[in-house]
């Protein structure tokens, strides 16, 4: 699988959850998560999707300029229909295409490194993953009645190695 198979099919994922949100308990604050939602993680991931597509059109990334849009953390279907549009987009994105990514560590200077496309799509997999664990954690204490693979937010190479282990 390459880099855009595996977001096209993190974000089927991602949109399975979001078609069986209520918007109430998409932006109920659990305690699991000291009073953030789980439409704040989705949000996240989203926007983390969204700078990437930004920083192809710009030939820079800023992951630190989200633009942190709340209807996107209220909203399910409005969220689910940005994850489809990013979706579209990515096929004419050329992986080799090279990319400067602007860091954050928290102080006055923000270095730049230089990445391809096909470098921060793996990002934003593996960033979708972590934070699908924690989504995870929300819907097995909170939301029992929303259907979530046993494996959402478990990175590829432990699938592998629960499978060759059994």
């Amino acid at each position: 699988m390459q880099a855009k198979e595996a977001i096209i099919a993190i974000t089927g994922q991602i949109t399975g959850l979001l078609d069986q949100f209520t918007p109430y308990d998409y932006r109920k604050p659990l305690d699991e998560y000291d009073g953030s939602s789980i439409g704040q993680h989705f949000r996240h991931i989203l926007e983390f999707f969204q700078c990437l597509q930004q920083g192809i059109s710009d030939g820079q990334v800023d992951y630190a300029a989200r633009k942190r849009n709340l209807l996107y953390e209220d909203n399910p279907a409005l969220a689910a229909e940005a994850f489809y549009s990013f979706c579209r987009e990515i096929e004419a994105y050329s992986d080799t295409l090279p990319l400067s990514v602007c860091a954050e560590f928290g102080t006055e200077i923000r270095p730049v490194y230089e990445s391809t496309v096909g470098r921060e799509l793996l990002f934003i997999y593996d960033h979708a993953i972590h934070h699908l664990a924690i989504i995870k954690i929300g819907l097995n204490c909170q939301f029992p009645h929303i259907s979530a693979g046993k494996n959402l937010g478990v990175s590829p190479s432990t699938v592998k190695s629960r499978q060759s282990a059994s």
